[in-house]
């Protein structure tokens, strides 16, 4: 019988869209983060993929690097980055978990930081 692992949701990530906007004729990039700055992000569990995830993710020719599951939130895209720790990652897909919207299940890979003229916060 194979055991269950507990995933207890006890990381603090930050999601976020980058967007490129012309203020006074200039071209500046704007990082707004779906949550308020007050909660300081969303609960999270977060895992590196295992071998066997990382070997059918590189067949797939998806490059991901880690699991996140979050509770459910609608605001929650494959448009969207994530930062964890000092890195920051691009959302490769979502998987509802189930249909039964109470955790998301997302799979993201590795980019490099960006610089950000501005920065907004949602509310959450």
């Amino acid at each position: 019988m194979k055991q269950q692992t507990k995933k207890v949701k006890d990381k603090k990530i930050r999601a976020f869209e980058a967007t490129l906007r012309t203020v006074w004729g200039f071209e500046r990039v704007f990082k707004k983060y779906v949550h308020s700055e007050e909660s300081g992000g969303l609960w999270a569990y977060v895992r590196h993929l295992s071998e066997k995830e990382r070997y059918i993710a590189n067949a797939m020719q998806n490059d991901e690097d880690i699991v996140i599951e979050v509770a459910f939130n609608p605001k929650i895209t494959t448009d969207l980055m994530i930062e964890f720790g000092d890195k920051t990652y691009k959302i490769v897909s979502i998987d509802p978990f189930e249909f039964n919207k109470t955790d998301l299940v997302i799979r993201a890979k590795e980019v490099a930081a960006q610089t950000y003229d501005e920065i907004e916060w949602g509310e959450l």
